[in-house]
């Protein structure tokens, strides 16, 4: 199976992140920016397992990432000082669909260095 489609939705929904937050739809640029982490992140473990996890918890996938790579303390270290912003794109995957949670312009703008930082330092795995 190719999995290169996973890199680029995952390229295309930061994309769409920063259409959207020119646009100042600020509830889709979190769920953007969630779909590209969730992507991105499935498409490392697929590299290296040829498979992924059954979850759309980036915490999840960011400990397996971590596993995978041997990158434990790391990766815990990463999701402990920025826990605040993880649950708030995993309630952007939840909130797209079934409440109607707001995203602040700082606060996607966090969300957004985070997780291009993220992308760009798991570039290197």
């Amino acid at each position: 199976m190719k999995i290169d489609f996973l890199l680029k939705r995952a390229k295309d929904f930061l994309t769409t992140a920063e259409y959207h937050f020119s646009k100042e739809m600020y509830h889709l640029v979190a769920f953007d920016l969630e779909q590209a982490t969730q992507l991105y992140l499935k498409y490392l473990l697929f590299r290296k397992l040829k498979q992924f996890p059954p979850t759309h918890s980036l915490r999840e996938l960011l400990k397996a990432v971590g596993k995978v790579y041997r990158k434990e303390k790391e990766v815990e270290k990463l999701i402990q000082k920025n826990i605040h912003l993880i649950a708030d794109l995993e309630q952007a995957y939840i909130s797209s669909r079934y409440l109607p949670a707001e995203f602040s312009q700082n606060q996607v703008k966090e969300l957004k260095d985070f997780v291009f930082g993220l992308i760009k330092s798991f570039e290197k795995l």
